[in-house]
């Protein structure tokens, strides 16, 4: 644990044959072009070093010292480097291990310092005094490896997989790491209700920290995310194939371009001792058999949700030298997934027939599994040239049923082949020049598919079954709405870098290039879906299916220079990263469908087309020049992350007009619609459809203004502002101490978080003038503030006479009075320890975040809770982590966690009765009719202002080590999850009535024990 520091393709034959070459000649492009992987780096980007100065007795510096770095962790063995001028050397681009450094020079004793442990990103700081003397004599220092980095102002954490897989927690991923870094979060904060070890194919991969942009996962500094949303993960990553986690959330180089959290898994590799691996866990609902609801919620019938059916999760290692200090292998096999029920679900006894009837002796259930192979190659190809080679081909299955719709309603994905191949090459072509270059893809397929395969469900769903939408529940049932026969989310990134380092100076250029590639293709059953009324037929919606929309980025590029120099017990970082993005759609051709005909779209280029220059300063201080407390600050500017959405934003097929309603009464009562639907005017039993522009291109369609997506500073962007003291209390015992802020005025919101959500939407057709005021009176309620009945105004409605007028168009903020801002500002204190084999990690995170969009752009009811603020309470984070050894191999360790509570509105549904005595008018809706029975929803609180109780979440291991053999042990695990059975709300329904306040996504899931163990020889 010494690491831990807290198809059927829609693209053209040109395309297919240049991304075809590319993935198969991916090593020798690395090679042949010298460029690199992914933006956010490659395993260069936060590689370690070990760094000092050499004095002699008399405390003169020594220049032309030899100093020799080595670790089992380098298939090249040692690495050399000589002390300039002011007796300063810097090793660069260390593997993460444990080091031996060793200081020659004739006329001295030499020096070797031992046990110098390395995590990823970190810095060492280590000086020599030498001893005048034979050379041959040798003075060797022990110690405990430094725990502060001086020189390096990045704020991260770095989690082994050495404490990974001594804790409850051990999963498997992102959400794992979320336990133990001081502030990080994720989805599950706000929902899901996994328990920590459980793998899930579709559990949440976004992380954030204080209110930062999107996250940036990599495997080896290469970027996996998908181009589904800027969070999201497509490749999944192997937990047995990684060696160290690092999660860095502030205060980086100008080499990454992350503005929200990144999160970078270091892979294994082989090394010149064979070595082989099992890691095995078990759970089913034997195993949670505990009941977590509160009496609130058992009395008003909720069903137990998050139930579990089985989870299973298998991994197989192996890695060795192919020939040794040459050419080394790591390959790693994956098994795992789970089954969890849907209470209140089943599936349907006929289906393809219009109406559901349960099948009440086959409940429903969601399972997803994974099977993986992956391998590494790492080939020292001579002194001065290292290639690393890996590829992970994955198989990926989810089926089951969300939350309101029947088992055959909820559609298949089947990803392959999904997976990560990756290329890079280093040279320190002397000992102060390195170069590095690498390539990558991230392939990830998302076809979303009929459930036709009667073996593995039971049941089949053919072209014919057409999807029937319940409205009186929301439940949908027979097929799913829409399938996606095509989903490819490609990434394709190259990297090339040059270090010149002395001993002062560590001076960098690189440059970072993307190319997106995301083709997705929908087809509904029959071109048409049904909506029922309590089982009576109301509407049909015909779509303009099948077609394909296909949405490119060009390039995403980055070009950087940083330095890092060291000026006595002072080191300065700074750099500058030119930012540039272009997307595009290509020409698209879509076929005749059964509703409309050929449809042919040019081209659209720059959309967007961005440019950025972004600067990053940052400072460390080696406070009492000992090595062991260092003072750090630091500033940057941070573009956020495109994937394509703006490209998909402005695809032709995408504005175009590609579905509409007509109206169906059933006269004769057989489910069938009398009429022909190829006819768009009124006829049988169906009404005319309600849009003229079906099948064609929406003249109405939201566009981005000019000034949104061209040009320098159009993006979204963060500046970030970070201090902290590090202290070194005693060998083995850090505690870190920091101040964050950040601030923007061009920011995602959410919940949409694409770019549209980057500027403001304005309907060009009306002005504020158009909208009258109005109040309403709360309801008598003792959960809302006060007990209700308070008066609720500030709300407007439309003018009759402009009423569903639109002209929309999303522009900057900036042109609206004072525009938009976010401002986050957070205190964290963390402590770690190790001693005698027990390690100890405990940190507290608080802060609040202040958002402010106080302008009008078309209704004055914009100036309604303009002003929102997450208070501490609803940021305030606890975790603790720890490992006890105990006599005979038995260790004990565990996780807390105590969180916020999840927050919550309450929206209310006002009927035109109550609003028009204060309107003074019907609701611009009611349009002509005299009986009104339209409605509007407003929010009787502000958001952010009350909160679910805070949730505590105990997860604890019993673990139990055997010796089976020479060299070989057997782990056997015991987790028990959730050990104090919180049952905490997750995601509340925010719908002020009878449903107010109960779950809307679950509750946490009960108590869990899992067994498991590891064999290791």
């Amino acid at each position: 644990m010494d690491g831990h520091r807290v198809r059927r393709s829609g693209r053209s034959e040109g395309e297919k044959t240049m991304h075809s070459k590319l993935t198969v000649r991916l090593g020798a492009a690395a090679l042949a072009t010298a460029l690199a992987l992914v933006p956010g780096t490659a395993s260069a980007q936060q590689a370690s070093s070990i760094a000092g100065v050499v004095r002699d007795t008399s405390g003169a510096v020594l220049p032309g010292v030899t100093v020799e770095a080595a670790s089992p962790a380098l298939i090249e063995k040692v690495r050399t480097v000589v002390t300039d001028g002011e007796g300063r050397y810097n090793v660069t681009d260390l593997r993460p291990g444990t080091y031996v450094v060793t200081f020659t020079l004739t006329g001295f004793n030499t020096f070797r310092r031992d046990g110098i442990t390395l995590t990823t990103g970190f810095t060492a700081s280590v000086n020599a005094d030498m001893q005048v003397g034979a050379l041959e004599e040798t003075i060797t220092v022990s110690g405990a490896a430094p725990l502060v980095d001086t020189q390096n102002v990045r704020q991260q954490a770095q989690v082994s997989a050495e404490l990974l897989a001594a804790l409850p927690s051990g999963a498997k991923g992102i959400v794992a790491l979320a336990k133990l870094v001081p502030g990080m979060t994720t989805g599950t904060d706000v929902g899901g209700g996994g328990v920590g070890g459980i793998y899930q194919a579709n559990q949440t991969t976004s992380a954030g920290f204080h209110g930062k942009g999107s996250p940036k996962d990599s495997y080896d500094g290469m970027q996996v995310n998908n181009l589904s949303g800027i969070g999201s993960t497509g490749y999944i990553m192997n937990p047995a194939t990684v060696a160290e986690a690092t999660v860095s959330t502030g205060g980086v180089s100008a080499e990454s371009d992350s503005s929200g959290i990144s999160v970078n898994m270091v892979p294994k590799e082989g090394g010149n001792v064979f070595r082989f691996g099992v890691d095995a866990t078990y759970s089913n609902d034997g195993l949670q058999r505990w009941d977590n609801r509160s009496d609130t919620l058992r009395a008003v019938g909720l069903p137990p949700t998050n139930t579990l059916r089985y989870a299973y999760d298998t991994n197989v290692t192996l890695g060795g030298p192919v020939k040794r200090d040459r050419l080394w292998f790591f390959v790693a096999t994956r098994f795992t997934g789970t089954q969890n029920s849907n209470p209140g679900r089943y599936f349907t006894k006929n289906l393809g027939a219009i109406t559901y009837t349960p099948d009440i002796d086959r409940p429903a259930y969601y399972q997803d599994w994974l099977k993986g192979q992956g391998g590494r190659l790492t080939w020292q190809v001579s002194p001065r040239n290292k290639i690393n080679v890996f590829a992970d081909i994955q198989t990926v299955q989810t089926r089951g049923t969300g939350a309101n719709t029947a088992p055959e309603a909820h559609t298949c994905y089947v990803m392959w082949p999904q997976g990560l191949y990756q290329a890079s090459w280093s040279s320190p072509v002397t000992s102060k020049f390195l170069l590095e270059a690498g390539a990558s893809r991230t392939q990830a397929p998302f076809p979303c598919t009929r459930e036709d395969r009667t073996d593995i469900f039971g049941f089949s769903v053919s072209p014919t079954d057409i999807s029937v939408l319940e409205s009186s529940t929301g439940f949908r049932y027979n097929a799913a709405s829409s399938y996606l026969y095509l989903q490819d989310m490609d990434r394709y990134a190259q990297r090339f870098s040059a270090t010149y380092v002395t001993g002062s100076h560590s001076f960098k250029v690189g440059m970072q290039l993307q190319q997106h590639v995301h083709d997705r293709t929908d087809v509904v059953n029959g071109d048409v879906t049904y909506t029922l009324n309590r089982g009576v037929p109301t509407r049909i919606t015909q779509f303009a299916t099948p077609y394909t929309q296909m949405n490119r980025t060009k390039a995403d590029l980055s070009l950087y220079a940083q330095d890092q120099w060291a000026i006595k017990r002072l080191t300065i970082n700074y750099g500058l990263r030119f930012d540039y993005y272009n997307g595009y759609v290509p020409a698209e051709h879509v076929d005749a469908g059964q509703f409309v005909g050929v449809r042919d779209f040019a081209a659209v280029n720059d959309v967007p087309n961005w440019k950025d220059l972004n600067p990053r300063l940052g400072g460390s201080y080696d406070l009492f020049g000992t090595g062991r407390t260092a003072l750090k600050v630091s500033l940057g500017r941070y573009s956020g992350k495109e994937s394509v959405s703006v490209a998909q934003f402005n695809n032709p097929v995408t504005t175009s007009v590609n579905s509409t309603n007509r109206s169906w009464t059933d006269a004769n009562g057989n489910y069938i619609p009398d009429c022909q639907l190829t006819n768009f005017a009124a006829n049988g039993e169906c009404g005319a459809t309600d849009s003229v522009n079906f099948g064609k291109v929406n003249p109405n369609a939201v566009r981005f203004a000019d000034g949104m997506i061209r040009g320098w500073g159009k993006r979204d962007y963060l500046w970030d502002f970070g201090t902290e003291v590090q202290h070194e209390i005693r060998p083995g015992t850090s505690v870190t101490a920091g101040y964050y802020r950040n601030w923007s005025s061009q920011y995602r919101e959410l919940p949409r978080g694409d770019f549209s959500s980057v500027g403001v939407t304005d309907n060009l057709a009306v002005t504020p003038a158009d909208y009258s005021p109005f109040c309403i009176t709360a309801p008598l309620d003792a959960r809302l503030p006060g007990g209700g009945g308070y008066q609720v105004c500030g709300l407007y409605d439309i003018a009759p006479a402009k009423f569903g007028a639109g002209d929309l168009l999303i522009a900057r903020a900036s042109e609206y009075g004072d525009g938009k801002s976010r401002v986050s500002q957070f205190v964290t204190g963390s402590v770690n320890t190790r001693f005698a084999g027990i390690e100890l990690g405990a940190s507290v995170d608080t802060g609040r975040i202040v958002e402010d969009r106080c302008f009008v752009v078309d209704s004055p009811q914009e100036l309604l809770n303009c002003r929102v603020v997450t208070p501490f309470k609803g940021q305030t984070r606890l975790k603790l982590h720890g490992v006890y050894p105990l006599p005979g191999g038995v260790t004990v360790s565990g996780v807390f966690e105590g969180l916020p509570g999840s927050p919550y509105e309450a929206n209310y549904e006002v009927s035109n009765a109550e609003v028009a005595p204060s309107l003074g008018r019907n609701l611009a809706a009611c349009g002509t009719r005299v009986v009104c029975t339209s409605s509007v929803t407003v929010p009787l609180f502000a958001p952010q202002t009350l909160f679910q109780p805070r949730r505590t979440l105990l997860d604890l291991r019993l673990s139990k080590r055997f010796e089976v053999g020479p060299g070989r042990s057997l782990r056997a695990n015991l987790d028990v999850y959730n050990v104090l059975n919180d049952g905490s709300i997750l995601t509340t329904n925010n719908n002020y009535g009878s449903q107010w306040l109960l779950p809307s996504g679950g509750i946490l899931a009960a108590r869990t024990v899992q067994i498991g163990g590891q064999l290791s020889f």
